[in-house]
């Protein structure tokens, strides 16, 4: 694999910046699917990834003649490419649940992003059709999301550009059944400013939510960290950056989307300067996603 330096840029000890060069891609969501019933082993880590239009591994093609994203998943050990799926979709997350793997994504159209819709497969290889799960408002996109279990619901946090609140607002939604979802009223995290790609978990009945902040005046993005037990008030991490562009980053850190597996917290992230290129890598904790929040919130309960 290929590796590069990179030097600083988190503010949790312990979480140590790989360097790994992951490819050309932005969004990507790690994944474990469990092994079959009654088998030993943690399962496969899996990489959901976005391809996007102009990237090398689109199918479809690159450049700007090629208008259509397409997802793809990654078996990480086996360094093996699935395949993909979903084309004209992008900026995707993962979830899986009873043995299905539920994908949710934006659409591609007419120069915007529509809709939350939702791909399902039981075996990674064959997939259903597109259905929306959340509609979008007038004058609305939707962009990035992440799915969670919270008890007996699963909660979405979806990123949006609604006129009402600066782009890009984080909105939230709950389903008994990953099938019906409904908006939480009066939950809206970044009203005042810029937040973006969020990426949801749920530890000791809390919530715990990474997302990208936009440092101005500067062009300069790093991820923060902040945790609610009702999704309508936050507690930043004092930890805060959780990353930040270190050498060879440029000005971005972005996209955090993460997973425990092997006895490590895995957090994927992508670097680049937000406007022409960017890189995906992977930072790694040493311990359980218990523990990573817990570095988070030092001397807090």
């Amino acid at each position: 694999m290929d590796q590069q330096s990179v030097i600083g840029g988190s503010g949790v000890p312990g979480l140590d910046k790989t360097g790994a060069k992951l490819g050309d891609i932005c969004e990507a969501t790690p994944l474990v699917w469990p092994v079959p019933s009654g088998a030993e082993g943690e399962g496969r880590l899996l990489l959901l990834v976005n391809i996007r239009p102009a990237a090398a591994e689109n199918p479809a093609g690159t450049g700007k003649a090629c208008l259509a994203p397409t997802l793809q998943l990654r078996d990480v050990a086996a360094d093996r490419v699935l395949p993909t799926f979903g084309r004209g979709y992008s900026l995707a997350s993962g979830f899986v649940c009873n043995g299905t793997l539920h994908v949710y994504a934006a659409r591609l159209q007419d120069g915007g992003w529509h809709d939350v819709s939702e791909f399902q497969s039981r075996d990674l290889v064959t997939w259903s059709a597109p259905r929306v799960v959340i509609t979008e408002n007038p004058d609305e996109q939707l962009f990035n999301q992440s799915v969670c279990r919270a008890g007996d619901r699963f909660v979405m946090a979806y990123e949006s550009n609604e006129p009402l609140w600066p782009a890009f607002t984080i909105k939230f939604a709950e389903s008994r059944d990953l099938a019906d979802w409904r908006q939480i009223p009066g939950a809206i995290f970044g009203a005042d400013r810029y937040t973006a790609c969020p990426c949801l978990r749920w530890v000791d009945g809390c919530y715990y939510m990474m997302y990208l902040e936009h440092r101005r005046p500067e062009w300069w993005f790093e991820t923060y960290l902040t945790r609610s037990r009702d999704l309508l008030t936050w507690e930043p991490s004092p930890r805060n950056p959780i990353l930040a562009p270190g050498e060879g980053e440029c000005c971005n850190t972005s996209d955090p989307d993460l997973a425990e597996f092997g006895g490590k917290v895995l957090l994927y992230y992508s670097y680049g300067d937000q406007r022409t290129w960017t890189q995906l890598t992977r930072a790694e904790y040493p311990g359980t996603l218990r523990e990573f929040f817990a570095a988070c919130y030092p001397d807090k309960r």
